[in-house]
């Protein structure tokens, strides 16, 4: 009963949603209001299987080809994660719906709870024909979260969006055809049908790049920091929180981590360096924008990569991978909750950083940036220790990368700094009274202080440090090399002494979407070089056409008395049609006669 009311009752709720499109429009708009007051509740099933549904599966043989969904060790924490960040966020939307501040809520909330429904599915999906279904609907359906304010910079973002949905899904689908076709129906045997297939480097780097797409991997991930600042904050916490952990899942799901196969560790190589490239330029990039959500979501894009990091280690040493899977699922469980709140949080220090909620405000936010940081005693230190633990035998250039992971902090603190100036000094639009946005707000932020915890102690194998001094240590001087770099560099700005070569926030920073800038470009370029061939080639052909409409004109001129003269003797058969029937008969008997000749 839990399976089915978790994908049954958003789904009803986004029927109401659609079908009230053919009452009145007064109506409508009541039964919608009234649809986006209840959605909160539409997530409260799937938290009620992930916290009474442990180990349990159903079988659906009717549907698809056999489908099948349970609640594994990877799907439970990330099921009831994703319970609360929807949860949380359609609570504010459809605060924001009885207030009448925002048009179009219906559409979102409706857009949101079919993301929910595709996100939820790749979590419990237990088949490959299934995840392939809820991992697109998740993936198309977020499309309307990115593009629901209709500003050019929105539409910009979902095109790009779209783009790179519709690469991961020819990826992914490509990859799991391999994946069948070598008996990875289920996903318990997808990983080592992936080993033994004769197609597996094709297949894996086709999962590299399909999920890499949704995790952010460089330079797959031009999309984040331009979704992010276009979608409403409620939206950009469950991309952030939720949706791009589906990549990390398909790797975990797919990805033979724990096989024996010779060219994985090549393969594992290549997916690392790509982590630490994106874990280490996110920073650079990221340091440099204006718009405190691009900061967040180039911080998104450099935990992906440290997580991304962990995966790859499993690739490298089969022997690590149920370490490394408990590791990714206890870090994606922090990363989800407090990256949810420090995205909801930007409203609400607009509109309540001041005053008697103001203290209130700043102690979550900042308690949320130090989880993200990993500071002693908040879950980001207890996903970062499991991780550490995990790859302390992979080494880089004779580095271990339990050594270089925690510099990862230190670039996250640059970034939190960054953030925390510009949410800073932004304009204030303060509101007397608390509503459901500080509400949704408040629960998402006491969730990421409880609930990784309960989670990573109770729901996995993972070891909660002991807090013994170098445990500590090694947890606070990432973070304050971070607060050293970042004095240095604001000491510098302030005194006019940056090198004249380093970009400034005067409009000389980069883009959000790097890659993507120089990309467009030449694709630009291209576009108008192709322009000109097709005019030349226009020009062309049409000459060419031309020339035959003069020479076949000719022609007919000449052979017009020979037509008439057929012409007329067709006019003398009263029974034309029946014979050109029988002409053709008969042609069709002897092609057949032919065939059965030649065969």
């Amino acid at each position: 009963m839990l399976f089915a009311l978790t994908f049954l009752v958003p789904i009803a709720v986004v029927a109401v949603v659609v079908l009230a499109g053919v009452l009145p429009a007064q109506r409508a708009a009541a039964v919608r209001r009234g649809a986006a007051l209840c959605a909160p509740l539409a997530v409260a099933p799937a938290g009620l299987l992930a916290v009474f549904g442990a180990g349990e599966s159903v079988d659906v043989p009717w549907l698809l080809f056999g489908t099948r969904f349970s609640v594994d060790a990877v799907a439970r924490p990330l099921l009831l994660i994703a319970a609360l960040l929807y949860g949380g966020s359609l609570l504010a939307l459809s605060w924001l719906k009885l207030r009448h501040t925002e048009r179009r809520h219906g559409a979102l909330t409706a857009f949101m709870l079919l993301s929910f429904v595709g996100n939820i599915g790749t979590y419990l999906a237990a088949d490959t024909v299934s995840f392939y279904l809820f991992f697109a609907l998740m993936s198309f359906s977020a499309a309307g979260l990115v593009v629901h304010y209709r500003t050019p910079a929105a539409h910009r973002a979902t095109r790009v969006y779209l783009v790179m949905s519709v690469l991961s899904e020819t990826a992914i689908l490509a990859a799991f055809m391999l994946t069948v076709h070598a008996g990875g129906m289920l996903l318990t045997e997808a990983p080592g049908a992936v080993a033994s297939s004769e197609y597996m480097t094709l297949t894996v780097v086709l999962l590299f790049i399909g999920f890499g797409v949704k995790a952010g991997l460089v330079p797959l991930h031009v999309w984040l920091p331009l979704a992010h600042p276009t979608a409403p904050p409620a939206a950009s916490a469950v991309l952030s929180g939720a949706m791009v952990k589906a990549g990390l899942v398909g790797w975990l799901r797919f990805l033979p981590l724990g096989q024996h196969e010779r060219g994985l560790e090549v393969l594992g190589w290549v997916l690392l360096a790509l982590a630490l490239i994106g874990a280490f330029l996110a920073v650079v990039v990221g340091v440099l924008q204006e718009d405190p959500k691009v900061v967040l979501a180039y911080s998104t894009i450099s935990q992906l990569g440290f997580i991304t990091a962990v995966v790859a280690a499993g690739m490298l040493e089969p022997e690590l991978a149920p370490l490394v899977s408990a590791a990714a699922v206890v870090y994606a469980v922090h990363h989800g909750l407090a990256k949810g709140a420090l995205f909801l949080g930007v409203p609400v220090i607009k509109h309540y950083g001041r005053g008697a909620t103001g203290m209130v405000v700043a102690v979550g936010m900042i308690g949320a940036g130090l989880a993200v940081a990993g500071a002693p005693l908040t879950s980001g230190a207890f996903g970062k220790y499991v991780s550490k633990e995990a790859v302390a035998p992979i080494s880089v250039l004779g580095v271990g990368l339990d050594s270089i992971l925690p510099l990862v902090a230190t670039g996250s603190t640059l970034l939190l700094m960054r953030f925390a100036w510009l949410v800073w000094t932004a304009e204030r639009d303060p509101r007397r009274t608390p509503d459901g946005e500080l509400v949704s707000w408040l629960l998402v932020a006491a969730a990421g202080i409880v609930v990784p915890w309960l989670v990573g102690e109770r729901w996995t194998p993972a070891a909660v440090p002991d807090w013994e001094p170098y445990v500590v240590w090694n947890a606070v001087w990432p973070i304050l090399l971070g607060l050293g770099l970042g004095g240095i560099v604001w000491w510098l700005f302030a005194h006019g002494k940056l090198p004249r070569w380093t970009p400034r926030a005067d409009g000389s920073t980069i883009a959000p979407g790097d890659v993507l800038i120089p990309e467009e470009k030449v694709l630009s370029g291209l576009a108008r070089s192709g322009g000109r061939a097709l005019d030349t080639l226009h020009g062309g052909t049409g000459a060419v056409a031309r020339g035959w409409g003069s020479f076949w004109t000719a022609a007919a001129r000449r052979g017009k008395g020979a037509v008439s003269v057929a012409e007329r003797g067709l006019e003398k058969w009263s029974v034309s049609g029946a014979w050109l029937l029988v002409l053709l008969a008969g042609v069709l008997a002897l092609m057949v006669v032919a065939g059965r000749w030649f065969v």
